[in-house]
């Protein structure tokens, strides 16, 4: 997906995005799946930031929530926002939350 991005040329650095080479389309479908329900369980405050965390943790991990719903709206509402959305959600797991 990196070399063919349709999303725009800046996402093409997430790491994240790289893995997404890596899996067939049943993975990714697998991925997607995954990640609704775990956005719906989270939508639902069924998952929800420790509050046993570091202040700086927590923080990120407020941050990569709130790019999580910038990102889930966008998806569920105009399509022209993904790219922008997801670019915001991926920068803050990126350097933040998750850095694998």
């Amino acid at each position: 997906m990196a070399a063919s991005n349709p999303l725009g040329a800046d996402l093409r650095q997430s790491r994240t995005l790289q893995k997404l080479d890596h899996f067939e389309s049943a993975g990714i479908h697998a991925l997607a799946a995954a990640g609704l329900v775990l956005s719906d369980a989270i939508n639902q405050a069924c998952l929800v930031v420790n509050p046993d965390l570091a202040p700086d943790v927590a923080g990120a991990t407020g941050e990569l929530l709130d790019g999580l719903y910038g990102l889930q709206d966008a998806v569920f509402g105009c399509a022209d926002q993904i790219p922008a959305a997801l670019a915001v959600f991926l920068s803050v797991a990126e350097s933040g939350v998750c850095r694998g």
